[in-house]
Parts: C-alpha cells; structure tokens; sequence
C-alpha cells in the first residue's frame, strides 16, 4: 500500500465541481491502495468555488502551489517525466500543470504514477513516492 498520493490538477475558468469530482475519483479508483491522497494545484485556482465544491464532496485536502516556484522549476519538472503541452503553455505560459502539479506535492523522489488526463476542461496526474513504486 502506497502511504499517499498527489493528485495535479489543473482546470479552465469553466470547469465545474462535478468535472473535477469525476475526473479525480476516477483517476484514485484506478490507482493503486494508498493511506492519503491530497490535490495540489496552482495558488491562483486554489480558491475556486469549483475546486472548493469538489474538494467538499471528495473529503480530500488542498495544498496551493506557489505560483513563482512552480513556474521556476518547470524544467525539473519535465526531466522528471512531466510532458510538456503546447495547449498548456500557450494558456498559463507554463509547459505542464497537472503532471508538474503531482511531482511537485509528491515531493523530491515523487514519480509519475498516472500521466495526466483530461476531460471537460479538467486536468489530472498522479504521482507517488518512487520508493514506494518499486517495492
């Protein structure tokens, strides 16, 4: 059993609480047993009234990323086997949210556990502590 796993997110100015809930449970019911699992996204979506609604529903915890240090640290990201996306940068500038999202609150030894998916304007990856994924 994996002790927990990050959830990325990344999500449009459009997308709804019922998108994002879908989009998550579907991506934690295909993975494997974990003790916790907690979203990170960027600061400046952290306070959206959909993300806030989903998070009520899912009984999971949000941590903002710092917008600055995540923008710093995307080509760490990416040789940490983050995609880069053009759709992504040419709508925040960034080369990967969701992927970069996981990596980043998993922590230094995180691993890509799912690559992200996307539905309905929603954005999701996962990703767990590699020593963990090996054992």
């Amino acid at each position: 059993m994996l002790s927990r796993i990050a959830i990325g997110l990344g999500f449009t100015s459009s997308a709804r609480a019922q998108d994002i809930q879908a989009l998550v449970r579907a991506m934690l019911d295909a993975a494997p047993p974990h003790a916790q699992a907690k979203i990170f996204t960027l600061a400046r979506k952290a306070q959206s009234a959909a993300l806030c609604e989903a998070v009520a529903s899912l009984g999971l915890e949000v941590e903002a990323l710092d917008d600055a240090e995540f923008a710093a640290r995307q080509s760490e990201f990416l040789a940490r086997g983050a995609k880069a996306s053009e759709k992504v940068r040419e709508k925040t500038g960034l080369a990967s949210v969701a992927e970069a999202a996981a990596l980043m609150g998993g922590g230094p030894r995180a691993t890509l556990l799912a690559p992200r998916r996307a539905a309905r304007n929603v954005t999701c990856a996962l990703a767990a502590p590699a020593d963990e994924l090996q054992a």
